[in-house]
């Protein structure tokens, strides 16, 4: 559940950008095919593939949903989506279910995901979770989180073994901007699961949003940083480091989003605002002309092109 954060102080475009996409979403619900590929295993704690386990994918902008099932190996294939921010569910009776979030390039290939399931005491339990679970999700994605809470509570209630509900507890306070109830959910499952990539990525994202970078980079310092699949993670790093005058430490991640992910438009925008910040008009020139090559409509174009001019008109 990363988002972007303000491209810059003055933050021009945020409204517009936003009702961009409430608009795309509407027009491109179904919309999730693309060039991209993505794969992995469903397997037991101890490393056994589960078959028939039913997956449940959502490309996270527009909301557009499809399933999978998991052969006898305990794979599953994705083929041919889009790119971008993917939530998946995955399902399978007498199993806790999971969730986890990914990135998609439809440049770079994906390496497989291996995802391992607990199993529940009572299989009976576990139908029972998935409906509670499927309805709470239903809920956060319509975006009325503080119910989709209320689901999550009630398995919670009824299956406090199951901590990893705490994970979507946390997304949905961060999505309210309750960025203190968030850290607090996150840290549950961190208790149970010290290691976990996926909640130290979620809990230095948080601290982004509320502005502590400090602790933020604290988080993330205890994973690889090729554990971290997702662009816009290294983009609010960069963003963060912006927005305090640290314009060296801020080209160093966008660059970093960048290799993640060569089309992402607005990392290109926040480079070239960075290097005028320096006085590297060329490296300006070349991440502006970038950003227009791969976004001529953005709303950003037009001071992105009189940016341009004033640039050349300078250099030469």
């Amino acid at each position: 559940m990363i988002r972007y954060k303000d491209f810059s102080p003055k933050k021009l475009i945020l409204l517009s950008a936003l009702l961009l996409i409430l608009f795309s979403s509407l027009v491109f619900s179904q919309d999730w095919r693309g060039r991209g590929r993505i794969s992995g295993f469903v397997l037991t704690e101890d490393g056994k593939p589960i078959p028939n386990v039913k997956v449940v994918f959502e490309f996270a902008r527009y909301g557009a949903k499809f399933e999978r099932f998991t052969d006898k190996k305990g794979k599953w294939v994705a083929a041919n989506v889009r790119g971008g921010q993917w939530n998946i569910d995955f399902y399978a009776e007498g199993y806790e279910p999971k969730q986890i979030s990914t990135s998609v390039s439809e440049v770079l290939r994906s390496k497989p995901i291996e995802i391992r399931l607990k199993r529940t005491e009572k299989s009976i339990v576990s139908e029972k979770v998935s409906e509670l679970l499927v309805k709470g999700n239903e809920l956060f994605n319509q975006k009325n989180y503080q119910e989709a809470i209320e689901e999550y509570q009630n398995i919670l209630k009824e299956n406090p073994e199951i901590y990893i509900i705490n994970k979507n507890v946390g997304n949905s306070y961060y999505e309210m901007g309750d960025y203190d109830s968030a850290i607090k959910y996150y840290k549950k499952v961190l208790e149970k699961e010290p290691g976990s990539k996926e909640i130290l990525i979620a809990l230095g994202n948080t601290y982004l949003e509320k502005g502590d970078l400090e602790k933020g980079l604290s988080y993330f310092k205890q994973i690889d940083e090729e554990a971290i699949t997702n662009p816009l993670t290294f983009y609010n790093f960069g963003t963060s480091f912006f927005n305090k005058g640290e314009i060296n430490k801020a080209i160093e991640y966008y660059n970093k989003a960048i290799t993640l992910d060569p089309n992402l438009t607005d990392a290109y925008y926040q480079l070239g605002l960075c290097y005028l910040n320096t006085n590297e008009k060329e490296k300006a020139k070349e991440n502006f002309n970038k950003f227009l090559e791969l976004a001529p409509d953005s709303d950003k174009a037009a001071a992105v092109r009189e940016m341009l001019k004033h640039l050349r008109s300078s250099i030469s």
